[in-house]
C-alpha cells in the first residue's frame, strides 16, 4: 500500500490491497514543509523526515469513502502484525510508514 504524494500536493492510495509494502512515496526533492502540508489530516511526519505516523481512520475512510469490510479486516491484520515492532501508536491510532522520495 502506497500513499502517493503527487507533485501538486494531492494524495492517492496506490496498491491499496498490498498489505505487505506500506509506505509514503513522494517526488524526489520534496521539501519537508511541502510533504507536511500534503499529508495534513492523513499523516504526521517525524522530525527526521524519513518516517510518518499515518492515521488508521484516514485509511479506513480514504478521502471520505469507507473501505470495504474485507479491506478493513486485511488492514487490521497488517496493523496487528507490525505492532510488535513498535510501529503502532495506540494513543492516536496511527501506524508508522517510511517516506520514499523518488
Amino acid at each position: 500500500m502506497i500513499i502517493r504524494v503527487t507533485p501538486q500536493g494531492t494524495l492517492a492510495l496506490d496498491e491499496a490491497n498490498d498489505f505487505k509494502g506500506f509506505k509514503i512515496a513522494a517526488p524526489a526533492g520534496s521539501a519537508p514543509d511541502f510533504l507536511a502540508k500534503a499529508l495534513k489530516g492523513v499523516a504526521a511526519m517525524e522530525a527526521d523526515g524519513k518516517t510518518a505516523w499515518v492515521s488508521q481512520q484516514a485509511l479506513r475512510q480514504w478521502q471520505g469513502s469507507a473501505q470495504a469490510p474485507e479491506w478493513v479486516a486485511s488492514f487490521d491484520k497488517m496493523v496487528a502484525s507490525v505492532k510488535k515492532f513498535g510501529w503502532v501508536r495506540d494513543e492516536d491510532s496511527t501506524v508508522r510508514a517510511h517516506i520514499e522520495l523518488a
